[in-house]
């Protein structure tokens, strides 16, 4: 059964994880300010544009009050007269205003208030105590599209009171009380739409966020579940797995190939490090059983040479302790503890150096070392380690570049040693020469780790050469890779022929200001392809 931890994201319970998935969060986050965001925008424009048209009223109420106490005015001392003409710009102005709405009372001394014209049914409560304009609701007949009756129903209005005094004309005090008004139902039904429109938005708003939330959630809980399986896969020693890339080049994406990046990192060392298990079990057996064999014959016979027996058990042991101080080598460069710090290193210098060096040791064997070394950009790196990688470039040529007793050739056997700068600002580093070279399948091998062609057995050597170059090419973000040499013949017709060349190594360091790409295994040149630059 599985535990807890093995079991997918996605079996699991949906909901509550559901909900506390950072994607879910985010939305639900950004589904809040975007709300606030539109709903502060659009009251700001709706109470902009109510408050505007509710203005609009007050002003054309203020007006029509202002008017009316004109017409009043016109009689003079004559207060009756002037409310009479009051009375009928009233009645004018219902037919202009359609939605107007006017009540007209007056009151003699301090008696009740009697009515002269008046659309409502009685006065507002807040009439007579309101400053400005107020609200209130008035009852009015409207026609029912159902029954087809006219019926009684409120309406809302606002309106503003203006307070008239004179005196008769017995010299009786008169306060007159008119109302204008106007009906708001249409202000009133669209402000209500509004609201209602504000509350569906909002709940429809809420429901797609819920659902884009889920649906990204899901894809979130999908996505750390497949990497969450291909590391439990690789946990339980599948190193092969690696996690699959969506196409989308998101931060997933992104994640997911660095992760990818990582476990061939692991698997090519854990790789590395069963090879050289394995071929440290082959490749050692054999000097071991020759010193084991050499002693056990110097024991049983006294008579033999001492000196002799001691003197080769001491060369095998010395070349046992190359082979593990290149391991040693290897290992520490592999796992970023060898080379020290990166610093800006004069390849071109490095190589006039090494060249110089080998120069004695190439002539006593009959090679001809041509240096091609051009000046160059300065690369970030070890010194010490593109010195070595250098020296085991032409040690390397010197071993296994020697001429084949039955192929000859007609040209003298040449080593060159090529340092120049790219196009794109980094530097090729390359070692070729005019020896019997490698068969383009053999290209990868010799990279690996005790890995000795047949025709070499017979040289000495560890196979470890070629794979501590690969090593620090690794370690410098540089890319290494095999191909064609120097042919070893000046015969035109032969250069057809795969094996009419030598071996060539070829380091292409990446510029010094340029980010490093990750380069985890070196690759071969195809037969024919132009060198790597």
């Amino acid at each position: 059964m599985p535990t807890a931890d093995d079991t997918p994201l996605t079996q699991r319970r949906f909901l509550p994880r559901l909900f506390r998935t950072s994607a879910f969060r985010y939305t639900i986050a950004f589904f809040i300010l975007f709300v606030l965001s539109i709903g502060g925008i659009g009251y700001f424009v709706f109470a902009s544009t109510l408050g505007a048209t509710m203005q609009r009223l007050d002003d054309e109420l203020v007006s029509e009050l202002n008017w009316l106490a004109q017409v009043n005015a016109r009689r003079g001392s004559d207060g009756t007269a002037g409310l009479n003409d009051v009375v009928n710009e009233v009645a004018r102005l219902k037919v202009v205003q359609k939605d107007a709405i006017y009540m007209i009372l007056v009151a003699f001394e301090n008696k009740p208030f009697l009515e002269l014209t008046s659309d409502l049914e009685s006065l507002p409560p807040q009439a007579l105590t309101a400053e400005g304009m107020f609200e209130f609701e008035y009852e009015a007949r409207v026609l029912n599209s159902e029954t087809g009756r006219r019926e009684l129903a409120k309406h809302p209005a606002v309106g503003r009171v203006g307070n008239f005094l004179y005196s008769g004309v017995d010299g009786t005090k008169v306060r007159a009380v008119i109302l204008t008004a106007r009906d708001i139902s249409e202000v009133t039904e669209i402000r209500d739409a509004a609201q209602q429109t504000v509350v569906r938005v909002g709940i429809f708003s809420l429901f797609l966020a819920l659902a884009l939330g889920a649906f990204y959630s899901g894809t979130f809980l999908r996505r750390v579940d497949q990497i969450g399986q291909t590391v439990k896969a690789i946990r339980d020693g599948d190193l092969t797995k690696r996690i699959a890339l969506s196409g989308a080049q998101d931060e997933f994406d992104t994640l997911s190939d660095n992760i990818n990046g990582m476990l061939d990192q692991i698997e090519r060392l854990m790789t590395g490090m069963r090879q050289v298990s394995d071929n440290i079990a082959h490749d050692l057996r054999s000097p071991l059983t020759r010193i084991k064999a050499r002693l056990d014959s110097a024991l049983n016979d006294p008579a033999a040479d001492q000196a002799a027996v001691i003197e080769r058990t001491q060369s095998d042991v010395e070349r046992l302790l190359a082979t593990f101080n290149a391991l040693l080598s290897i290992t520490r460069i592999e796992s970023g503890e060898g080379g020290g710090t990166k610093v800006p290193v004069d390849v071109s210098a490095v190589a006039e150096e090494m060249l110089e060096l080998y120069e004695p040791a190439a002539d006593d064997d009959g090679f001809v070392l041509v240096g091609n070394i051009q000046t160059a950009p300065t690369v970030m790196g070890s010194r010490e380690l593109i010195s070595q990688a250098i020296a085991n470039l032409l040690d390397n040529a010197l071993k296994y570049a020697r001429r084949n007793p039955e192929d000859p050739g007609d040209v003298q056997p040449t080593i060159e040693l090529t340092v120049a700068p790219r196009p794109d600002g980094g530097i090729l580093l390359s070692v070729m020469d005019n020896g019997p070279g490698v068969s383009e399948g053999d290209y990868d091998r010799i990279l690996q780790r005790f890995v000795r062609l047949e025709r070499s057995r017979s040289t000495q050597g560890n196979g470890l050469g070629l794979s501590l170059v690969a090593a620090i090419a690794r370690r410098h973000g540089a890319q290494l890779s095999i191909g064609r040499g120097l042919p070893h013949s000046t015969d035109t017709r032969a250069l057809h022929r795969p094996d009419a060349y030598g071996l060539g190594v070829r380091i292409s360091f990446p510029p010094a200001a340029k980010p490093v790409k990750r380069a985890l295994a070196p690759t071969a040149d195809r037969p024919g392809a132009p060198p790597s630059s």
